[in-house]
């Protein structure tokens, strides 16, 4: 299964890893991308996820059918969650089968870096002070000051 989704829904790995079970694979690599405390020093309290919807499930699953290709991957699913993420909570979830764990590893750091580098979605970070940036592959775009 070579795979990309965009949804509101809090990520299930283990149902995830059930739907892709496959026995010529040897390796199944989870990258769990997760919502932390703090961004440069600053105490985050919670990030919003926007996509520009269409644009970005196109991306998504370009990267997931060239990095498939290219790394010769039975399975990739990349599934990235948009909307109020509370610290914690997993924002993007990428899952590479193969035959062999070299590929697996290899893949999902290129489709991770892939997906900041050309995927339209955009991080809205609440900080504790109040203040507020919006960011776009950890590049902020707008900084708002605590009213």
């Amino acid at each position: 299964m070579i795979e990309a989704r965009l949804t509101e829904k809090p990520i299930d790995v283990n149902a995830l890893l059930a739907e892709l079970k496959a026995p010529e694979n040897g390796a199944y690599l989870v990258f769990l991308g997760t919502v932390r405390n703090h961004h440069q020093g600053r105490a985050v309290q919670c990030i919003y996820y926007e996509a520009y919807a269409g644009m970005a499930l196109k991306e998504l699953q370009k990267i997931a059918r060239e990095v498939a290709e290219e790394f010769k991957l039975p399975d990739l699913v990349i599934i990235h969650r948009t909307g109020l993420h509370q610290i914690g909570d997993a924002s993007l979830c990428v899952v590479a089968g193969s035959h062999h764990r070299a590929a697996a590893y290899e893949a999902s750091r290129k489709v991770i870096e892939l997906i900041k580098h050309d995927v339209p979605i955009w991080k809205r970070e609440y900080f504790t002070d109040g203040s507020v940036d919006w960011v776009l592959a950890d590049k902020l775009v707008k900084s708002e000051s605590p009213r």
